[in-house]
């Protein structure tokens, strides 16, 4: 096993494959962070490569943090590997943990085994339990974070890549809006896609084919109410929810998408007094340069001040949804929460084009 490493510094997941794959892997790895799809997918790796290529059930062990038997863990970590060089335990769930059984598997980082390899994953940790940030010093941490907005695009085509597609500017754009920045539900979309697109000999995504495919269940698009409400153009707004909500869209999906889209109008506000050149204010909003006008001309026709009214009435309805009531009680919510969006009828051009 390896000495003490210093990890201060952001771990790549393509440092972890390195160490995996290199002759003296760590004694620790933890792969944690909200973000599913990018922790999980190293994860599985990471177990396909570390398990012991002889007697793998006799070497391989899994647990999970919310009902986990610390000295059983210890137990199989202190033992020998069967015919193999290492053998492997795992803790899922480690974000489950509780602190009587985390400071029960201390032991661990105070003694760690030189036959045994220890792999961590759960969702956000508590770093300051001594149990993660000694795994952290020893061996090698990975924080998988949601990305920011203006980092989604680069994401999509990284991912988008991986998969040896091309994706328009607008089909990233649409994909952004309409699908968030959940990385393992962009996953599934584009997987559907590749499928969509079958065998076109240009393996490119264009802006029809996410619009047909990932909105095909909407009469009304999700885009055109976001515009409407971000130009205040309540009879729009009122018709195109009311539409939404029918055809089963759910107020807890449509809640982030019009943050969202506030949250760009004030971005552009912001950038417009820095005077920042066209390509370079769209890429600092990371959206496709396309629809950089219609947001310009919505963040100029609304006031600041009613924008951050309107963020305040997003998390208000977001805090009252979340204490339940029904559909009828969601859609009085959802009507509350628009007449705070939209304090006037005033129409801007369209966001989209």
């Amino acid at each position: 096993m390896s000495a003490k490493r210093n990890t201060k510094r952001r771990v790549t997941p393509q440092e972890i494959r390195s160490s995996i794959e290199g002759e003296r892997p760590a004694p620790f790895y933890l792969l944690h962070g909200e973000e599913s799809y990018g922790r999980e997918r190293l994860y599985r790796w990471s177990v396909e490569n570390l398990r012991p290529p002889v007697a793998a059930d006799f070497n391989v062990d899994i647990f999970h943090g919310d009902n986990v038997d610390p000295q059983r863990l210890l137990d199989l970590y202190y033992s020998y590997p069967m015919m193999a060089a290492h053998r492997v335990v795992i803790l899922r769930d480690a974000d489950r943990l509780p602190t009587p059984q985390s400071k029960a598997l201390e032991p661990l980082v105070d003694t760690p085994s030189e036959t045994t390899i220890f792999l961590a994953v759960g969702g956000k940790l508590d770093m300051r339990r001594r149990l993660f940030g000694q795994m952290s010093r020893q061996g090698m941490a990975i924080e998988f974070k949601v990305p920011f907005d203006n980092k989604l695009p680069d994401a999509i085509r990284e991912m988008a890549a991986e998969r040896q597609l091309q994706v328009t500017p607008e089909a990233v754009d649409r994909l952004c809006l309409y699908v968030g920045t959940q990385l393992a539900e962009m996953a599934n979309e584009l997987e559907k896609l590749e499928v969509y697109i079958g065998d076109r000999e240009t393996r490119r995504i264009t802006a029809a084919d996410v619009e047909e495919l990932v909105g095909v269940s909407r009469d009304a698009s999700v885009f055109e109410f976001t515009d409407a409400v971000g130009k205040g153009d309540r009879r729009h707004a009122v018709e195109l929810l009311a539409s939404l909500l029918e055809q089963g869209e759910e107020p807890h999906r449509i809640l982030p998408l019009l943050t969202r889209h506030l949250q760009l109008l004030l971005r552009t506000q912001q950038m417009e007094k820095q005077r920042l050149a066209r390509d370079e204010m769209a890429r600092g909003l990371g959206v496709a340069p396309f629809f950089l006008d219609g947001y310009r001309q919505q963040a100029r026709a609304a006031p600041a001040g009613t924008l951050w009214r309107g963020l305040l009435a997003l998390r208000r309805a977001d805090d009252l949804l979340k204490t339940g009531g029904g559909r009828v009680r969601y859609r009085a919510i959802m009507d509350l929460c628009l007449s705070a969006l939209t304090p006037n009828t005033a129409a801007t051009p369209n966001t989209r084009g």
